[in-house]
């Protein structure tokens, strides 16, 4: 079971990350984040009212700023990913994002004074070292002396920093509050501050000059849900040890299918790179 779940939430959150990067070559980051935002909320939304009674909502109020600052960090990592998806290799730009345990364990051990792991340690050496042998342009770095980042590794380094930070303080918030409140009330207001925004910057909610890709838009949402419920699901019980370490390695879906769809061409350097983070992923989360 622990196996299946695993695999599942690979899945999804490896398949909505392909298909995140398909529609914001299609429209803009700002679109996909708001319908996506939105498919995913009206989905997990059944899941709420059907476990109405069961959740204490005035946590919500007790954390408020805390879920605020949840929210604005995770807008800040989708709009830097999308960009980076838009402009960079899928391959690369995912992988470097997914790197986001690497912050969260960091910030682990500076302020909650965690103690690291043999596994985690390793980890975190294969995670740095990867984002520095994918995200340097080799042949530049010998013909010039000079370190140029690869286009779209700034992007995905913003991410990394977005999602690690905010996922941080997330995790304190599941111990009082449950899994799922949590998660749903950040998604809320993240929708409300990108709504307020895009009408005051007045971005278009629907792009008019192309066709709006309504159906790739309900995939994401669907696909980004679903792998949440079955990672917090099996990680929140005594499978987190199978599940957390499957789940995590996502990106490995999304450079199969960047390769495949996109016909991406990866470098020597970039393969190492890319092995090196995902072996740090599945390592950090044993």
């Amino acid at each position: 079971m622990g196996i299946l779940m695993g695999l599942a939430t690979m899945a999804g959150w490896g398949i909505a990350i392909f298909f995140e990067a398909v529609a914001n070559r299609k429209t803009t980051n700002f679109i996909v984040l708001f319908w996506m935002e939105l498919f995913g909320l009206l989905l997990g939304s059944f899941y709420l009212f059907y476990n109405f009674s069961t959740f204490d909502f005035s946590l919500i109020y007790k954390n408020i700023i805390q879920i605020t600052i949840i929210a604005l960090l995770q807008m800040f990592a989708y709009l830097s990913f999308y960009k980076g998806l838009k402009i960079g290799q899928v391959s690369l730009v995912s992988s470097i994002a997914a790197s986001w345990g690497l912050l969260t364990a960091l910030l682990g051990i500076i302020f909650l004074k965690e103690v690291l792991k043999i596994n985690q340690t390793l980890a975190i050496i294969f995670i740095i070292s990867g984002i520095i042998l994918s995200s340097i342009n080799i042949e530049d770095l010998i013909t010039n002396k000079k370190i140029k980042l690869l286009i779209g590794v700034r992007e995905g380094l913003m991410a990394m920093f977005g999602w690690g930070t905010s996922l941080f303080l997330l995790a304190s918030l599941t111990k009082t509050m449950g899994w799922f409140l949590p998660a749903i009330s950040f998604r809320f207001f993240l929708l409300i501050f990108l709504f307020v925004y895009m009408l005051f910057a007045k971005k278009e909610f629907v792009q008019k000059k192309s066709k709006f890709p309504l159906w790739l838009l309900i995939l994401i949402g669907v696909f980004d849900m679903g792998a949440f419920f079955t990672f917090s699901l099996g990680t929140s019980g005594s499978l987190a040890s199978i599940v957390a370490p499957i789940g995590s390695a996502y990106a490995l879906v999304t450079i199969i299918l960047a390769k495949i769809f996109f016909k991406e061409k990866i470098k020597p350097n970039q393969y190492f790179g890319i092995a090196g983070i995902l072996t740090g992923l599945i390592l950090i989360s044993l």
